[in-house]
């Protein structure tokens, strides 16, 4: 008889317990931090991502392929990038993760358009119109789809475009030619609507 009365006394200490105990567990879960962009409003839960958005509208592309001199926004395109040249991404099937989400991609460049819809962004933008694409690839498919009668091709990667003045903005991209500088702070830009946005954020700071 002792037993169940001592056995019952510890069901009422846990009863009386619980609801205090889980009450302050709720109180100390950690709540998701919102980084807001100045520019635009989008939101994201790391600061490092907020950093990267940015660099949209500075037109900023702080790490240089040594190879090709192509500029990325973010360390790890740069690398994903570099397996273009080396040839790993054939070698190593599935071995890019999301570390977002965790799913697995076939190459480096499947996973960076994965990332930018993480990221709302649409860094691959028609010469033509105002649409946006996460890939080259939804691009080119746009620019076949919806734009025909190209007349001027680029010598180097075979793009055609419809206007001359559009394949010289286009040869921008190969040439590394930024004619566009910032009157603030002498950073440079290939397009005029970079500088403009990058613009922005110096009137944001004032």
């Amino acid at each position: 008889m002792k037993k169940k009365k001592k056995h019952s006394l510890l069901i009422q200490t846990y009863q009386k317990k619980s609801p205090n105990t889980e009450k302050e567990h709720l109180s100390e879960s950690p709540v998701k931090k919102k980084f807001r962009c100045k520019l635009c409003g989008k939101e994201f839960g790391r600061h490092t991502h907020l950093v990267h958005h940015e660099r949209i509208h500075t037109g900023d592309e702080p790490f240089i392929c040594s190879l090709c001199g192509r500029g990325f926004r973010c360390a790890d395109w740069l690398k994903m990038h570099s397996n273009v040249h080396t040839g790993e991404k054939r070698k190593n099937l599935k071995n890019y993760v999301c570390n977002e989400c965790g799913k697995t991609f076939p190459g480096s460049t499947s996973l960076q358009s994965h990332l930018y819809k993480h990221r709302g962004e649409r860094p691959f933008a028609c010469t033509h119109c105002d649409k946006k694409f996460f890939s080259q690839t939804n691009l080119n498919r746009h620019h076949k789809d919806s734009h025909s009668g190209k007349r001027f091709c680029c010598s180097v990667c075979g793009s055609g475009f419809s206007r001359l003045t559009t394949l010289q903005k286009h040869m921008r991209i190969h040439t590394g030619e930024r004619p566009f500088s910032c009157p603030e702070c002498a950073k440079t830009f290939p397009y005029e609507y970079t500088l403009k946005m990058h613009l922005k954020l110096h009137a944001a700071k004032k």
